[in-house]
């Protein structure tokens, strides 16, 4: 599927003597390239399947980004006038909080599957080095994009045409966690909106609720939500998200009552939301942990290979793992 780049630039944030950040800007928009454009390919694909993703939407307290993008829709201001605007906004809210960081600062306006979006990126720089045609080993630098930590990107399609939306704005938090909420959040005029965890977790709820009413037996229900979760992970794998839709018509029908209309009625479920990974494993296993004990099993195994005793609070397992009898045996 193409990807067409419409604006890109770089800047770069750098600290200085004194260990404070600052800015160094470039005047003129990147010129498309096989480089350029192989670097945009891996950034969308990265940005996709990245997981831990949170989305938002404009704050009505703070609308300085927010004028910032509406100056460069209406064409009042030029894409490279835009980052250098925002760059500076970002510096700005840096030296608020008396925060360091640093990277290449990537703007880039582009278009996806007849949408448009705006991706703002704190990429890493990284030393290595490398050897050359000539077989000697020389110094170089690259863009460390797999552990992109700090980037957000705006559906402005989706912006233009549902401005109630609470999710037309996405951003990753990682490992950078409180540093997002800090700093990138409020320079982008940003608060949270949707939350795909809560989303997914209301999604297990949902297909628990909906087997239990169409009275399936254990088996059928085992198989619905393995089929509930490969639909999920084929979308993770292809970095789209959930359709509702699309998930009803892959379980199917019951008389008059299908899935979709099932979650409609009781559920508050976005038509599309984006699968957090960590919670499927409640479709199809029994997780939990405490007190030094960690225990998970596929659902299916409940009631053959493992008894639960719920007077006792007990559970009986019968044929443990090969690896786990052999270091029980061997007391390590």
């Amino acid at each position: 599927m193409s990807l067409d780049i419409e604006h890109i630039i770089v800047h770069s944030l750098f600290l200085d003597e004194q260990g404070q950040t600052q800015l160094a800007t470039r005047e003129q928009e990147l010129a498309t390239g096989p480089a350029v454009n192989q670097l945009m390919g891996e950034l969308h694909h990265i940005y996709n399947t990245k997981a831990g993703k949170v989305f938002g939407y404009f704050s009505e307290e703070d609308t300085g980004f927010r004028d910032l993008v509406r100056r460069v829709q209406d064409q009042s201001l030029t894409f490279a006038a835009f980052s250098h605007l925002a760059a500076e906004r970002l510096l700005g809210e840096l030296h608020r909080l008396e925060m360091n960081e640093a990277g290449v600062l990537l703007f880039v306006r582009y278009q996806w599957l007849g949408a448009h979006y705006l991706l703002i990126a704190l990429l890493d720089n990284k030393d290595s080095v490398t050897v050359t045609d000539k077989l000697e080993v020389s110094h170089a630098s690259y863009l460390d994009l797999g552990r992109m930590q700090l980037a957000a990107r705006l559906d402005l399609t989706e912006l233009q045409t549902r401005p109630e939306s609470r999710r037309y704005f996405s951003f990753i938090k990682g490992r950078a966690g409180r540093k997002v909420s800090d700093f990138f959040l409020n320079f982008l005029s940003c608060v949270e909106g949707m939350d795909p965890k809560a989303q997914s977790q209301g999604l297990l709820k949902a297909v628990d609720d909906y087997c239990e009413s169409r009275q399936l037996s254990t088996e059928e229900k085992l198989e619905s939500k393995a089929l509930v979760s490969k639909y999920c992970r084929d979308q993770l794998k292809e970095g789209e998200e959930l359709e509702l839709r699309e998930l009803s018509a892959e379980l199917g029908r019951d008389d008059d009552l299908d899935f979709y209309q099932f979650v409609s009625e009781e559920y508050q479920l976005e038509e599309r939301f984006p699968v957090d990974r960590s919670a499927l494993k409640g479709l199809t296993k029994y997780v939990g942990s405490g007190g030094g004990l960690t225990i998970s099993f596929d659902q299916k195994l409940l009631g053959e290979r493992i008894q639960y005793d719920a007077a006792t609070d007990t559970l009986v397992i019968r044929g443990t793992p090969p690896n786990l009898k052999a270091q029980l045996q061997s007391g390590n």
